[in-house]
C-alpha cells in the first residue's frame, strides 16, 4: 500500500485536533503531503437577512478568516515543526460537508483521509457522528476515524 497523500478534516473540535496528530504522525511515516481541510459553513440567521451580498461575503471573509487562524494554521504549525510537507485549504461550502470533503480528496487524488470522531456523551457515544460516517461512507480511499 502506497500513501504518498493524506487529507485531515478539522473543524476545531477535540477530536479534529486528535486526528491531526495522528494524520502529521501518519505523513512523517510515510513521508506523504499533508493537506489540511476545514470546511466552514456560514450559520445564516434568519430567511433573508444575507439579501445584502456585501454583508454575506463579509461573513464569509471573516469566518474564513478565523477557520484559517484558530484551526489551519495551528495544524499546519504542528506539521511543519514535525518537518512535515503541508498544505492547507479552507472552504467556504453551504452544502453537505461529507460532500465537500469527499469531493475534495478525489480531486486530490488522496490515499487516506483522517477524521475525528463526533465527541458525545452517554449512549451517542457508541455511534459515530454524521460527517466522519457519512465519510466513511462515501470515500473513494481508507478513512481513519480517530476518536
Amino acid at each position: 500500500m502506497s500513501i504518498r497523500k493524506i487529507l485531515v478534516a478539522v473543524d476545531g473540535s477535540k477530536p479534529s485536533f486528535r486526528a491531526s496528530t495522528y494524520a502529521i504522525d501518519l505523513a512523517k511515516t510515510y513521508d506523504a503531503e499533508l493537506i489540511i481541510l476545514d470546511i466552514v459553513s456560514p450559520i445564516i440567521y434568519g430567511h433573508f437577512e444575507y439579501a445584502n451580498i456585501e454583508r454575506m461575503q463579509e461573513t464569509e471573509r471573516i469566518e474564513k478568516e478565523k477557520a484559517q487562524e484558530e484551526v489551519v494554521d495551528k495544524v499546519k504549525q504542528k506539521a511543519i515543526e514535525k518537518k512535515v510537507s503541508a498544505k492547507s485549504d479552507v472552504l467556504i461550502k453551504y452544502t453537505s460537508v461529507v460532500k465537500e470533503i469527499v469531493e475534495y480528496a478525489e480531486k486530490m487524488k488522496v490515499d487516506m483521509i483522517v477524521i475525528g470522531s463526533r465527541g458525545t456523551t452517554g449512549f451517542k457515544k457508541l455511534l459515530l457522528g454524521s460527517v466522519a460516517s457519512g465519510v466513511v461512507t462515501y470515500s473513494h480511499c481508507p478513512v481513519l476515524v480517530v476518536k
